[in-house]
């Protein structure tokens, strides 16, 4: 099982917007609110589909300095 740490995670709307997007491709995934993460088994590639899903709906953490400036201001 790999746990993704994501962001913005904080009500049962997100938990079924992820959902919606993966569930049916990953049955293991797991959305937790109160730990703001997303725990699925699946391998590298999919992992990595996973993450830019997530990122594309706005629950991932985006890298880099924009990201940690978008992060504060959208806090």
């Amino acid at each position: 099982m790999e746990t993704i740490q994501c962001q913005n995670i904080k009500c049962q709307g997100c938990v079924k917007k992820i959902n919606e997007a993966l569930l049916q491709k990953y049955p293991s995934l797991q959305v937790d609110i109160e730990k703001q993460n997303v725990v699925v088994e699946a391998d590298k590639n999919g992992i990595a589909e996973i993450k830019q899903k997530l990122q594309e709906l706005g629950f991932l953490k985006e890298g880099g300095i924009l990201g940690k400036m978008k992060g504060f201001f959208t806090k």
